[in-house]
């Protein structure tokens, strides 16, 4: 597979990833802070922009309706994000399904006609959520199941991993400490899942839930495991040895595995740390194995 093709098809899965979680996160952050008055808005607002890496910042919950949802400039943002996705599949437009091309453009151009009221923008950024749904499940229909595939799978869940962790490390749970825990959970589509294990509904039982869960997808445990089944499958395809690669991911899926029984806000604090070095320690390492160019082509005479 040409190092181009799997490259982009890696920046897609991320930035579809990103999107996503990004959108869930700012529906439940933005009702958050409007519903608790006790603390200043500014305040909340902060806890996602600087976790996320924005360079804008925002005092109101209006304000940070507008940041998050930002431009095609920033790929922190919503549109960012989604603009990137739809650049890299334009950028190998005859090698990837027609029907996902076309459910990714019209996501791309449904954020572009339809920005989001800052004072109410749960209905259009929950419309959005549905657009990406859409994109992710025409693709796990109808795309091969080849080494294109696992490097998106691997994108995607390596950006899972660091919107989970980003998420752990605001801490909405010291700041509300009763409506905190709820909202992470919504912010990842979790809440109905944890509340099936019929558990108290804690903040210390919350963050072990979304990190150590081996069957919710997007817990940190199983991020990792689907990261490094990726790995696993590209090396697989492409008759690579990936030791070095799956150094990092594999640590950590090994250490969340064996964190399951025994977890306090401590090792949880660890956990999440390793999981942001892991995914930045995995993106250098793919792209210097897979997606570096290896010098320009000089034909002898």
């Amino acid at each position: 597979m040409l190092s181009r093709l799997a490259e982009s098809y890696f920046w897609m899965g991320r930035y579809l990833e990103r999107a996503e979680g990004t959108t869930r996160l700012l529906i439940e952050h933005h009702q958050l802070i409007v519903q608790e008055h006790r603390n200043d808005p500014a305040r909340g607002c902060d806890l996602l922009t600087e976790r996320f890496g924005l360079t804008e910042k925002a005092t109101t919950p209006a304000e940070l309706v507008l940041v998050v949802y930002g431009s095609a400039e920033s790929p922190s943002t919503i549109v960012g994000a989604l603009t990137a996705a739809r650049n890299n599949a334009r950028s190998i437009r005859d090698s990837i399904p027609a029907d996902f091309f076309e459910t990714l453009n019209k996501a791309y151009l449904r954020t572009a006609s339809e920005r989001p009221d800052p004072r109410s923008p749960g209905g259009t950024l929950r419309g959005f959520l549905e657009s990406l749904a859409g994109v992710q499940g025409v693709f796990d229909w109808i795309a091969p199941r080849d080494e294109a595939r696992s490097f998106f799978n691997l994108g995607m869940s390596l950006e899972r991993l660091d919107i989970v962790s980003r998420m752990l490390n605001m801490h909405v749970e010291r700041m509300w400490p009763d409506q905190g825990p709820a909202t992470m959970l919504r912010a990842v589509g979790g809440l109905s899942t944890f509340l099936r294990g019929h558990v108290p509904l804690t903040a210390d039982r919350v963050r072990a839930f979304l990190v150590t869960d081996s069957v919710f997808p997007r817990s940190l445990l199983h991020s990792a495991v689907r990261s490094e089944e990726a790995i696993k499958e590209i090396a697989m395809a492409t008759s690579t040895r990936v030791d070095e690669l799956v150094q990092s991911i594999g640590l950590l899926r090994s250490e969340l595995t064996y964190s399951s029984a025994t977890i306090d806000d401590a090792r949880v604090e660890h956990l999440v740390g390793q999981s942001i070095r892991a995914v930045a320690n995995t993106s250098v390492g793919t792209r210097n194995q897979f997606f570096r160019p290896v010098g320009s082509i000089v034909w002898s005479h």
